[in-house]
């Protein structure tokens, strides 16, 4: 049976920034922490809860059927055609007609969207503040 992060995990994940979106069934993860996972587990010294606790996640919140998993995808995607690339639940709303799905699935699907504009939002912010820093400085 799968393990639901309750309302404070998903706040304590949502606030690591290798976190793309969270919700109490999943979570996804930003390219740079794929990254990141690949290369730590290039290292034969490191086991797969240390590499999630030095990047800043609780590897009893995540489980270890969870973390397998993760590791599993992630080296899936890293052998596809295609590569390390965002993987986006919400691509799927591009292609589906929101009628014909079950209410509860198509606004968790649309909160999952938002999660992920209000993070890139932020993210943009950060950057123009950086931009703005840098031009100050010169």
């Amino acid at each position: 049976m799968e393990k639901l992060f309750t309302p404070e995990q998903q706040k304590e994940l949502a606030s690591n920034p290798y976190t793309r979106t969270v919700n109490d069934r999943q979570i996804r993860f930003t390219v740079e922490f794929k990254r990141y996972l690949l290369s730590e587990l290039s290292s034969p010294k490191m086991r797969h809860f240390q590499i999630f606790r030095n990047a800043g996640y609780d590897p009893d919140v995540l489980g270890r059927n969870r973390i397998d998993a993760i590791i599993r995808r992630v080296r899936r995607e890293a052998a596809s055609e295609k590569g390390i690339h965002e993987t986006a639940a919400t691509d799927k709303l591009l292609k589906e007609d929101l009628s014909k799905k079950r209410t509860a699935a198509a606004i968790r699907d649309l909160q999952e969207e938002v999660i992920k504009l209000k993070q890139q939002i932020e993210f943009l912010k950060k950057i123009q503040i950086l931009d703005m820093e840098d031009r100050a400085k010169q």
